[in-house]
């Protein structure tokens, strides 16, 4: 999704609104599932040459469930806070203080909300991905889902240098 610029681009204060879908389902992601597109609302303001995007997404991910294997899905919310400037408008002494800022540098009137709804979302996804708070997971012998029913298998865990004292004859 291209936001064009122009008509904010010499007024300082002015704003655009954003109420849009961005499709970024092609996107890379290892350990997650774009459902469908992404919900953006929010704003892009002038502050003297400064583009500032803030803005709120809302996104349907697709996860594979870290403790039992099986595939859920989630909405996810997310903020997003890109800074902007021209690079033309940069000075020689402003490049070198801005060099490790966080401004993203543009070349023409039009900023591609992809690839920064993307970065902002992939920085909220949740490094554990749980279906549920007390998902059980699988037992550790035979591989059953827990969360569907109990397995037979004996889940006592013996420490080796105390398994002699099972063979010992106690009456």
């Amino acid at each position: 999704m291209d936001i064009n610029i122009a008509p904010i681009k010499n007024y300082e204060g002015k704003e655009i609104p954003i109420n849009c879908e961005v499709n970024i389902a092609g996107m890379p992601g290892d350990d997650f599932k774009i459902l469908e597109p992404v919900k953006i609302l929010g704003v892009i303001r002038n502050f003297g040459g400064t583009f500032e995007l803030e803005a709120k997404g809302t996104a349907k991910l697709q996860f594979v469930c870290d403790r039992c294997a099986e595939e859920f899905s989630s909405e996810m919310n997310f903020n997003i806070s890109e800074r902007f400037k021209e690079i033309e408008r940069f000075s020689d002494s402003e490049d070198e203080e801005n060099q490790n800022s966080d401004i993203n540098y543009l070349s023409g009137d039009i900023i591609s909300l992809d690839e920064y709804v993307y970065s902002n979302m992939v920085l909220n996804v949740p490094i554990k991905h749980l279906c549920r708070e007390d998902c059980k997971g699988l037992c550790f012998k035979c591989g059953t889902n827990l969360n569907n029913g109990s397995c037979s298998c004996d889940t006592r865990e013996v420490d080796p240098r105390f398994d002699i004292l099972n063979s010992l004859d106690i009456d």
